[in-house]
C-alpha cells in the first residue's frame, strides 16, 4: 500500500491522467469553444460580470469556469488553458477525497475509493474538457463532504465550509447546486430522523457566508443586464430545463442515466452489482449506519431528480460518481477483511449460509479474530476512527450476504473489459464528432482488428493493457483485491497513453474544426470575410473560436456582403465560387468566391 501512496507515482499517474496531451485535440462539441470564447472575451474586455459570447450577452452558465479559465489565459491562450481548470479541479478533490474516506473508513478503502474514481471513463473525460461540469461536480461534492461532516459531529466550521462550497457550485451552474444539496439533506435527515439539524443548518450566520459568496455576481448580473439575465438564465436555463424538453433540445427518456453511469464507471461498471446487491438483499445494514445513509441519499437523490427532468445530459450525473465509488471501495474492503480476520471462506450470495453460523457472526460482530486478543483487533484503523461494537455489526450484516470471491471475480471483470479498448478506441473521433451511435453504425469487427493490427497504435501498447489485466486476474485470485484494482488502474493509464499520443492526431482531424481554421488562417483572409454555410453548430462555434469572431451563415442575396471565402458542408455547392481545400475527417470544403485572389491548393 506504501508503493502505491508514493508521492513521485501519483504525481505521474495524476499528469498521464488528466494533463498529458490537452493541447493535441482542438476543441470538440459545441461547449468548448463556447466556453473558451467566453472567457477570453472576458480577460480582453475587462468586463467580469457579463459573459459575452462573441460580444452578445450570454447567459447560459454562471461565471465561475470563465473566471479560471481567463486567469490562465494570462499564461498562454489555448486548449491546454481551456482545459486546466476541470483538470486541476479534479486532481486536487481526489486528495482531498481520499483523507475524508481515509479518515472515516480506513486507509483501505480510501485507496480503492480513489483508484476507482480517479480511473473512472467519466472522470477522466469531463476533467479532460473545457466545460463547467468537473468545477460544479467538485464544488457540490466538496459541499456535500462537508455537509456530511457537520451533521455526523456538529463541528461549526464544517457548516461555514459547507455554505463556502455551496456558494462557488452556484457560481458554477445556478441555484440547482442549492436544490440538490437540500434533496440530499432532507432524504438523509428523513432516514435517521435527524430533524433537529435543520434549524441550526438554516438559521447559522454561516448562512450568510453562501450569500457573501454566491450573491454579489448574481446582484450585479442583475443590475447591469436587468430583465434578459433573469429571462434566459434563471428562467430557461434552470427552470424550464426541468420541465420542458423543448426549452433546450435535450430530451431523453426517463432511463437515460442507466446506460450513463455504466458507461461513466467504466471500466469499474461490474462493481455497481455491489451496492445494488446489497440495496435488495441487505438494505437495513446501510440505512443503520448514519455515514453510508448518506452516501445513499447522495447517490440516490441526483440520480432521480436529473433522471425526472425533461432535458438531460451525460455531465449532470458526474456529482454521483465520488460517492458511488466510496460506497463500492467500503464493500470491497470489507469483504476483504472479513475474510482475512474470521477465516470464514463461504458466504451465500446475498443470503445467509452455514458459513455464518452464531459463532462466526458473534466473532465478527465483536471484531476479533481468532487466535488475536479483543483488545489488538480493537485499534483503530490509520487515519480512522476506532470501530465500535456498532460499526461491526453492521459489517456483519454486509459481510453475511456477500461471498468474498464476489468483489475480486468483479474486479477482474472490469479489468477484462479493457481488452474491448483497443477494439473500440478508433470510434473515438466519430463518437467526438457525430456522436456513439452513428460512430457504432460504421463499426464492424473486422476493421477493428485491421485497427489493432496496423492501425497507429503500436500493437507493443495494447500488449501492455492485456499485461496489466494479466496481473489484476492474478492478484485477484491471491485474494488481493488492493492490488488487484491498482493493476487495472495502471491497464487504464496506459490506455489513455496509447490514446493520447497516437489517436490524438486522428481524433482533431474528425472531430475538431481546429485544422480547417488553421488553413483559413494560412490563406491570409481576415476573419471578416469569412462566413459559414450548412454546417453543424459544433463546427461553426469553433471556427467562431479559432477565427476569433461569430462567423455569420452565407447568403448569396445579401448584396452587402464583404465575404471573400465560404466554409460549406462537403455535399454544398457555393454558387460563383470554385474549391480552395477539402477535408474529409471534417466533411468541410473551403470555398473562395469568384472575383477575389487568394492562394489555392494544388
Amino acid at each position: 500500500m506504501r508503493f502505491i501512496q508514493n508521492p513521485l507515482l501519483v504525481a505521474v499517474l495524476a499528469f498521464i491522467l488528466f494533463i498529458s496531451g490537452l493541447r493535441a485535440i482542438g476543441f470538440v462539441g459545441p461547449d468548448e469553444a463556447r466556453y473558451a470564447a467566453v472567457a477570453r472575451g472576458m480577460l480582453l474586455s475587462g468586463d467580469y460580470v457579463t459573459p459575452r459570447l462573441f460580444g452578445e450577452p450570454w447567459f447560459e452558465k454562471p461565471p465561475l469556469y470563465y473566471w479560471a479559465a481567463s486567469q490562465l489565459f494570462r499564461f498562454s491562450m489555448n486548449e491546454q488553458t481551456a482545459r486546466l481548470p476541470s483538470a486541476i479541479a479534479a486532481i486536487v478533490f481526489l486528495l482531498i477525497w481520499f483523507r475524508f474516506a481515509r479518515a472515516r473508513f480506513g486507509e483501505t478503502v480510501a485507496v480503492l475509493a480513489t483508484l476507482f474514481l480517479a480511473s473512472s471513463l467519466g472522470w477522466i473525460g469531463f476533467a479532460r474538457a473545457a466545460a463547467m461540469d468537473m468545477l460544479f461536480t467538485v464544488t457540490l461534492d466538496l459541499a456535500l463532504l462537508l455537509l456530511a461532516l457537520w451533521v455526523w459531529d456538529r463541528k461549526p466550521l464544517r457548516l461555514y465550509g459547507f455554505y463556502i462550497f455551496l456558494g462557488l457550485a452556484t457560481l458554477a451552474k445556478g441555484p440547482l447546486a442549492v436544490g440538490l444539496a437540500g434533496l440530499v439533506f432532507l432524504g438523509y435527515v428523513a432516514t435517521v430522523r435527524d430533524w433537529p439539524a435543520l434549524r441550526p443548518l438554516l438559521l447559522s450566520p454561516a448562512l450568510a457566508v453562501f450569500f457573501a459568496v454566491a450573491g454579489p455576481w448574481y446582484a450585479l448580473c442583475y443590475a447591469v443586464n436587468g430583465a434578459p439575465f433573469v429571462e434566459e438564465f434563471i428562467l430557461q436555463h434552470n427552470l424550464a430545463r426541468f420541465v420542458s424538453a423543448d426549452a433546450l433540445g435535450h430530451g431523453q427518456p426517463v432511463w437515460f442515466y442507466i446506460p450513463v453511469l455504466i458507461g461513466g464507471l467504466f471500466p469499474w461498471s461490474p462493481l455497481l452489482l455491489l451496492p445494488l446487491g446489497e440495496m435488495v438483499h441487505a438494505a437495513r445494514g446501510v440505512f443503520r449506519d448514519k455515514q453510508r445513509a448518506f452516501l445513499f441519499w447522495w447517490v440516490v437523490m441526483p440520480f432521480v431528480f436529473f433522471s425526472l427532468s425533461e432535458n438531460k445530459l451525460p455531465g449532470y450525473l458526474l456529482p454521483i460518481l465520488p460517492p458511488v465509488t466510496l460506497w463500492i471501495a467500503i464493500l470491497v474492503e470489507r469483504a476483504s477483511r472479513a475474510v482475512g480476520e474470521t477465516g470464514l471462506e463461504q458466504f451465500s450470495l446475498w443470503g445467509r449460509s452455514s458459513a455464518t453460523a452464531p459463532e462466526g457472526r458473534k466473532i465478527l460482530a465483536q471484531g476479533v479474530s481468532p487466535g488475536l486478543d479483543k483488545q489488538e483487533n480493537n485499534k483503530p484503523r490509520r487515519g480512522g476512527r476506532q470501530a465500535g461494537v456498532g460499526e461491526n455489526q453492521l459489517d456483519a450484516d454486509s459481510v453475511s450476504c456477500m461471498p468474498q470471491s464476489v468483489p475480486l471475480v468483479l474486479i477482474a471483470c472490469s479489468a477484462l473489459l479493457l481488452l474491448l479498448v483497443p477494439l473500440f478506441a478508433p470510434l473515438l473521433s466519430e463518437s467526438l464528432a457525430t456522436g456513439m451511435r452513428q460512430a457504432l453504425a460504421d463499426w464492424s469487427i473486422g476493421g477493428a482488428w485491421q485497427q489493432v493490427l496496423r492501425g497507429p497504435v503500436p500493437v507493443s501498447r495494447w500488449l501492455l493493457v492485456a499485461g496489466s489485466v494479466g496481473f489484476t486476474i492474478y492478484f485477484a485470485m491471491r485474494k488481493q483485491a488492493l492490488f488487484a484494482s491498482f493493476m487495472a488502474f495502471t491497464g487504464v493509464a496506459v490506455c489513455l497513453l496509447a490514446i493520447t499520443a497516437h489517436l490524438s492526431p486522428a481524433i482533431n482531424r474528425v472531430a475538431s474544426a481546429r485544422p480547417v481554421a488553421e488553413r483559413v488562417i494560412e490563406l491570409g483572409v481576415p476573419a471578416e470575410d469569412v462566413a459559414v454555410y450548412r454546417i453543424h453548430r459544433n463546427q461553426a462555434y469553433q471556427l467562431s473560436y479559432y477565427l476569433g469572431r461569430g462567423l455569420p451563415e452565407w447568403s448569396l442575396e445579401d448584396p452587402t456582403s464583404n465575404v471573400s471565402v465560404v466554409v460549406a458542408g462537403q455535399d454544398e455547392q457555393v454558387p460563383i465560387a470554385h474549391p480552395v481545400s477539402y477535408f474529409p475527417g471534417q466533411r468541410l470544403r473551403i470555398w473562395e468566391l469568384i472575383g477575389l485572389r487568394i492562394e489555392t491548393e494544388r
